[in-house]
């Protein structure tokens, strides 16, 4: 279908009439008219990730297809990359939306437009079994200096650490959850930052002995509240049109009960919902 379309925009242009480049094509007009939507992904599981057929999968995934599916007959197609390659990659147009799990944060707002919230969760450890340190917050990293975390690349939890008070050279970046569980392992980190839904679906499919779940977890106050990350989709700003018509779906759809029932199965809570925010707050800081 792309090479007959193609063959008859140039057998126009020959005869002289005036024909737009088909990437001339707003976000909103490909997906009203099917075209296939590129998605960028990053294995960020329960979020999104790309299974062995090469099929998406995931919370974000499932969300974003119901809410495609109101809105026009595209198709879908994952686009796998590292998880701190995922902005750069959207504003280079290798793809067309970020669901991977997201936060929205004021420095990513000025480089991308998010639609309104999808989850609200809070952070956590993973540690060597039994958890020979004993670490259960930030605090226990700020008061011993030779304590080391890891973190994803681009993982805005590195910014929430720094707000919090830890060091910069406490913090280490690694490209995927494999690694972060291979460097605590290793004894190259003491504990790794991740999000508390995210880390207990590592862990649960990663099985291993020889790491775990710091129990109980602290999340920081940070100006009065607690560190609570809000996420969802990323586009980028030109697609503003797109995000105005994906939310007027896309709220009400989150607020309800079939929902609250798409995201269980993912190890969703109502906890995990996001309540009375807007991404207008969340990226006025």
């Amino acid at each position: 279908m792309k090479n007959l379309t193609s063959l008859a925009l140039a057998a126009l242009g020959a005869i002289g009439v005036p024909v737009a480049p088909v990437l001339a094509q707003d976000l909103l007009e490909r997906v009203t008219s099917g075209a296939t939507i590129a998605v960028g992904t990053a294995n960020e599981a329960p979020f999104s990730s790309i299974n062995a057929s090469g099929a998406l999968e995931g919370s974000d995934i499932a969300l974003l297809e119901a809410i495609l599916a109101q809105m026009g007959p595209a198709q879908t197609e994952g686009s796998l990359t590292e998880f701190g390659a995922l902005i750069p990659g959207l504003l280079a147009s290798r793809f067309d939306i970020i669901a991977a799990g997201l936060y929205i944060s004021p420095e990513r707002c000025q480089q991308v437009a998010f639609a309104e919230p999808v989850f609200a969760i809070g952070n956590t450890f993973i540690v060597p079994a039994g958890n020979p340190k004993n670490l259960h917050s930030f605090e226990d990293l700020i008061n011993d200096p030779s304590l080391k975390a890891g973190h994803t690349m681009g993982s805005r939890l590195r910014t929430t650490a720094i707000e919090a008070g830890v060091p910069e050279d406490q913090l280490t970046p690694f490209p995927d959850g494999p690694a972060l569980i291979a460097a605590v392992k290793a004894g190259r980190v003491d504990a790794v930052l991740f999000p508390a839904l995210s880390a207990q679906t590592l862990l649960d499919k990663a099985n291993d002995p020889a790491v775990e779940r710091a129990i109980p977890f602290h999340d920081p106050i940070i100006n009065g509240k607690p560190a609570v990350s809000y996420g969802s989709f990323a586009f980028r700003k030109e697609d503003a049109a797109f995000v105005e018509a994906f939310n007027a779906i896309l709220v009400p759809f989150v607020q309800s009960e079939e929902y609250a029932e798409m995201v269980r199965p993912f190890g969703f809570t109502a906890e995990d919902l996001p309540v009375d925010v807007t991404t207008a707050s969340i990226c006025a800081g």
